[in-house]
């Protein structure tokens, strides 16, 4: 297709103002829906995950083999021993930020009047600051520390058994040997993770205070890990079991994040089809928007055509014509999709759109409060890309219709 064609094309679509301008608005729209939603769904996705690694799983989890198969009743008796000392040994690797031995058992709190099952965390505050984030969202109370007797609980479980920080409350929970054991468990702290979850069922306390009442030694139930950024999760996992196999611990299994975190995968892939449909469908829309009106333009400029081919035009060239008008209208969307794309985008990434709090609540994995949108680049290459694509595709058949109609019949209308 040369110049002339596209200059042409041009022409026509400029001359036919109305239905040009309804095309280029109808394929502008199409494209910065589907660039919003592309942002949206890279949101949804990376705060997702950023969220679950934050609030349970971090990047890896190192456990003894057979924990696993057994983790429903989060077993004691399947342990990390020597943790210290292997924790110490993986923040050596280039890309471990911090490692965290923890003691997950299943407890029940009372408050005299009210009990609760809980999930008990014991950890060494230090390093489990650095690898979550729990510890790092007390909004009542101090921080947990080494030295600390006592327990963080979330603002949820302190509404629910009605506590305050320095309120005594009584911790239940089965030894290592099976025995009922009970501490007296003083709030310290309240946390707000965001996560409603973890602020109604989980408590935290320093490895000390659970090793006295779990009755347990030096040993955890598993190690957290930090790293860089997910993408390097892959490739640490080989670095880890290497490590391990040199320093002995061959009965050790290293789990990334999206395999402690089946449901959340699973869920973000059945949001990727849903996304993917009505993409799909924003798409066929766009196309077929173009098929019909440059259906309508070849049955309107019939003698117009004609004229044309009795002048010489060749039915390549009147194709090639009505392809360059599908390409111009394609251009004119594509560059109203994005000054619409980058309104709707600026919005979606800087105020988002608010949840509800009885929605967030009901959710079983980890989601902010806030539908973030995040743009890259590659978005508006998509986007542009498709709404080009949309044009031509539109502009095949009416091409193909309007290079095929005869000449005879056509000159016979009269030009209008």
């Amino acid at each position: 297709m040369n110049w002339l064609f596209f200059k042409l094309g041009v022409r026509n679509v400029i001359r036919q103002r109305r239905r040009s301008l309804f095309n280029v608005l109808t394929l502008g729209v199409n494209t910065s829906m589907l660039i919003l939603l592309i942002g949206i769904l890279r949101g949804f996705y990376v705060i997702t995950i950023d969220k679950t690694i934050d609030l349970r799983t971090g990047h890896l989890q190192i456990h003894k083999q057979g924990y696993e198969q057994e983790k429903r009743r989060l077993p004691l008796d399947i342990t990390i021993a020597h943790s210290q000392l292997l924790k110490d040994s993986l923040e050596t690797l280039e890309n471990v930020v911090a490692a965290s031995p923890k003691v997950i058992a299943a407890a029940a709190i009372s408050n005299g009047r009210e009990r609760t099952a809980v999930l008990l965390n014991g950890v060494y505050p230090a390093s489990e600051s650095r690898v979550g984030v729990i510890l790092n969202s007390v909004v009542k109370g101090k921080a947990l520390s080494d030295s600390s007797w006592g327990i963080l609980i979330g603002d949820r479980l302190a509404e629910l058994l009605d506590v305050e920080v320095g309120s005594s409350l009584l911790l239940y929970a089965r030894t290592q040997q099976n025995a009922n054991n009970l501490l007296d468990a003083e709030v310290i702290g309240i946390f707000d993770s965001g996560f409603d979850l973890a602020d109604r069922t989980m408590i935290y306390a320093p490895i000390a205070y659970t090793n006295a009442l779990l009755d347990m030694q030096d040993e955890v139930t598993e190690i957290v890990i930090r790293a860089p950024n997910y993408r390097t999760v892959p490739f640490l996992v080989d670095d880890i079991n290497q490590l391990d196999a040199r320093l002995g611990y061959d009965s050790l299994l290293v789990e990334p994040w999206y395999v402690i975190a089946k449901e959340v995968v699973a869920g973000i892939k059945a949001d990727l089809v849903s996304y993917a449909i009505i993409g799909i469908i924003l798409v066929i829309l766009a196309v077929f928007g173009i098929t019909n009106t440059m259906t309508v333009s070849v049955y309107e400029r019939t003698a117009e055509i004609g004229a044309l081919r009795a002048l010489g035009m060749e039915k390549k060239q009147v194709h090639r014509m009505f392809l360059a008008e599908g390409i111009a209208l394609g251009i004119g969307g594509t560059i109203i999709g994005i000054l619409l794309g980058l309104v709707f985008v600026w919005y979606m990434s800087k105020y988002g759109i608010a949840l509800p709090k009885d929605a967030v609540q009901s959710i079983s994995f980890p989601l902010g409060d806030h539908f973030y949108a995040k743009s890259q680049f590659i978005d508006w290459v998509i986007g542009s890309g498709l709404a080009l694509l949309c044009a031509l595709a539109g502009a095949v058949f009416p091409a193909r219709r309007a290079s095929n109609v005869p000449v005879t019949s056509a000159l016979a209308r009269g030009v209008r």
